[in-house]
């Protein structure tokens, strides 16, 4: 990727939530606006927050950046973790810079005519305990935020390349094959997995290197999803189906040790 050719040098505004210095939002604007700064093509829809996390114990503290820009109609999302302020920006832009990267590679490939899948390296942005931001819990978690949108009807390869580029544990998506909700997620032998709400043959012709779930999401109620992931707590989320509809719904762990809850819209 050559170096500063970029036609904006607009810096992202910093959304900021709690004590946060105007000296560490000018500071991640900078960082941010560095990196951005290296793309041949404009950047959209800059934005970045900062985030700090307190726990139930007050030497428990750590900070989540979050970086949202859209590249070629492309959304590029980082997200990390970090015990300082500055450590969570320098973190988020060099993942920003990755992913930047990636997508630089990919839009050759395209151009080329010769169009496969790399595996992206990803490092997790949560502690390495999921419940390690909110410390010691003594109540279930429960879910304080719900979200719905469409789903894009997608390839389990360009699925799985917009988690990488959006820095997802997952992403969820209607299968171009069956017309079914579908997972991909990180997981299995070969860092990825393909996980679907109904019953399918193991997809051909892909370069994504899948493990493929064998078996359909199970349909369950909200209740009962909620209640199993407070029974496991090293697992930062399940796919499921509505009973009803049979449509799939994602609940996952938040960093503040709650739940969200990810859902098709109508």
């Amino acid at each position: 990727m050559s170096a500063r050719r970029n036609v904006t040098r607009e810096h992202p505004a910093v959304a900021v939530s709690g004590p946060v210095t105007a000296e560490e939002s000018a500071y991640a604007q900078r960082v941010i606006g560095d990196v951005l700064a290296t793309v041949d093509h404009a950047a959209e829809r800059l934005r970045a927050r900062l985030s700090p996390y307190g726990g139930y114990d007050t030497t428990a503290f750590t900070v989540v950046a979050q970086v949202n820009v859209a590249v070629r109609a492309r959304m590029i999302r980082v997200q990390t973790a970090a015990p300082t302020v500055r450590e969570a920006i320098e973190q988020a832009a060099a993942g920003l810079l990755l992913r930047l990267h990636r997508l630089d590679q990919h839009l050759a490939a395209e151009r080329s005519g010769d169009v496969g899948f790399v595996a992206g390296e990803w490092c997790s942005p949560y502690p390495q305990s999921p419940i390690g931001l909110a410390g010691p819990r003594t109540a279930a978690g429960r879910i304080v935020r719900m979200k719905d949108y469409h789903l894009a009807v997608q390839t389990p390869d360009s699925a799985a390349f917009a988690m990488d580029l959006r820095d997802y544990p997952f992403h969820l998506f209607v299968d171009d094959a069956t017309g079914g909700d579908a997972l991909v997620h990180r997981d299995g032998a070969t860092g990825y997995s393909l996980h679907r709400s109904v019953p399918a043959p193991a997809p051909a012709g892909l370069t994504v290197p899948l493990t493929i779930q064998r078996w359909p999401a199970v349909p369950m109620a909200l209740a009962r999803a909620v209640q199993l992931l407070n029974a496991a707590p090293d697992r930062r989320f399940l796919f499921f189906t509505d009973p009803r509809s049979r449509r799939a719904r994602v609940l996952y762990r938040r960093f503040d040790g709650q739940f969200g809850l990810l859902a098709p819209a109508w």
